[in-house]
């Protein structure tokens, strides 16, 4: 079921549920005002005969005048009793309607008694007389009462079904209004492509509107989109060269050596640097199967001793090297430096760190150091090498950029790349501070 329509029914609904309250509050205030009506018209029809009856001799001329234009004004389906002190009948005669003994002495006790008995609506007086005192019962049906109920009622129903149908209509009518906006940006969004992501979703003027927010939030991510294409078409083609540059090496240092007799030592030379390029490639590739396989072993997630992690890290490299000097600030509570993630993938990235400072800092001393603070592990990696430029520093995390400086050194620019985006993918930052030919510092933050 589409929006609107859900947004119209719920409405509908809404508004069937208060506008049924609503009749069925006025057609019982209408019900209550018919019946004191019409129980007020018994209790004067009582009231009426009774004088007729019994207060000829203590009424005025006159006043019985007004009792004998006001008798003949019967009610529907009217009966009336009178009942002396010995629950007798008088002045009318009992036929078919009798009143039991329960009721008199009812009436006797209220003075004045209202009830209902089917359809049938009572009245009972008790008059009292110097002749002595009786009870008068009126009752009758007020059939003109219940006709305009009835009438009553069949409006009531055909306004509430009409009603519905109006609320409906309208409703849709406003859901459709209030959703073009959206189906703008489903018919806009739906025209863009691979090719077209530079294009973006039109703003409204009104900022802080749900539609202006959602449109916002997919040019927020169209950017992103754009971008990662970008990345990825910059990355397929800086591979692309970065392979291709040690290949053609090794295809044209084997064809120039085939292509004339040569000597030994020549031919030993050719297959030495075909090995080099080899390696080359062969680190690229290996390389390239680790930023491509970041993204699959994130969801391995285990408890990680980041202290532990590093001496692993340093103990690698120690074997190769002897200028690696390690400081732990190790709190009391060990588990400080305990946090969630890929062991894998955390050892590469602070190695490819260790292995850059370790790359451009000839035999200078290299500095680890492993601190906990704010809920954050901090891990600090300082060389004394070549440095970075100022200009250069927020480059050198994109997959295969290399500092000017830095090209006379073996490498293949994907290191710190691959370190940034685990980091990343562990909710961590890296930072660099360098200064050309004084060092750098690494501080990688990694939060509990």
């Amino acid at each position: 079921m589409k929006i609107k329509d859900r947004l119209s029914f719920q409405f509908t609904f809404m508004f069937a549920i208060l506008l049924f309250v609503v009749l069925v509050g006025i057609y019982y205030l209408v019900e209550q005002n018919r019946k004191d009506n019409f129980y007020t018209k018994l209790d004067d029809r009582a009231l009426t005969i009774g004088e007729l009856y019994l207060a000829q001799d203590n009424m005025s001329e006159e006043s019985f005048k007004k009792v004998l234009e006001k008798y003949p004004q019967t009610l529907s389906h009217e009966v009336i009793r009178i009942y002396n002190a010995n629950y007798q009948p008088v002045f009318i005669k009992e036929d078919s309607v009798k009143w039991p003994r329960e009721i008199i002495n009812r009436v006797i006790e209220q003075k004045k008694v209202n009830f209902t008995k089917g359809q049938v609506q009572i009245a009972g007086l008790y008059y009292q007389d110097n002749s002595g005192n009786f009870v008068v019962i009126a009752s009758a049906i007020d059939d003109t009462g219940f006709l305009n109920m009835k009438r009553l009622a069949w409006i009531m129903v055909c306004s509430f079904l009409a009603s519905l149908l109006i609320t409906f209509l309208l409703g849709r009518i406003f859901a459709t209004l209030a959703l073009l906006p959206i189906s703008k940006i489903i018919n806009d969004v739906k025209i863009i492509r691979a090719t077209s992501l530079h294009q973006r979703l039109h703003l409204t003027k009104y900022k802080n509107d749900e539609i202006n927010q959602l449109s916002t939030t997919i040019n927020t991510l169209l950017e992103h989109l754009e971008q990662s294409f970008e990345a990825q078409q910059s990355f397929i083609t800086n591979a692309s060269h970065e392979l291709r540059t040690p290949l053609t090496s090794i295809l044209g240092n084997a064809e120039i050596t085939l292509k004339n007799d040569r000597e030994k030592e020549d031919y030993k030379n050719a297959l030495r640097s075909i090995i080099k390029e080899s390696e080359k490639l062969n680190l690229l590739i290996n390389s390239l199967l680790e930023l491509a396989q970041a993204n699959i072993d994130n969801n391995q997630v285990d408890k990680i001793q980041l202290d532990e992690l590093l001496w692993e890290v340093v103990d690698e490299w120690e074997s190769k090297t002897n200028h690696i000097k390690t400081e732990y600030n190790v709190p009391i509570d060990k588990t400080k430096f305990t946090i969630l993630g890929n062991r894998r993938l955390l050892f590469i990235a602070i190695s490819n760190v260790v292995k850059n400072a370790i790359k451009f800092s000839g035999n200078s001393e290299v500095q680890c150091n492993i601190s906990c603070a704010d809920n954050n592990v901090l891990i600090t990696i300082k060389d004394s090498g070549i440095g970075i430029d100022s200009n250069e520093i927020k480059n050198i995390f994109r997959p295969f950029y290399r500092a000017a400086n830095a090209n006379r050194h073996p490498g293949t620019g994907i290191g710190l790349s691959l370190a940034d985006k685990i980091i990343r993918l562990h909710n961590g930052t890296i930072a660099v501070n360098s200064e050309l030919n004084k060092g750098t510092i690494f501080s990688i933050s990694l939060p509990l």
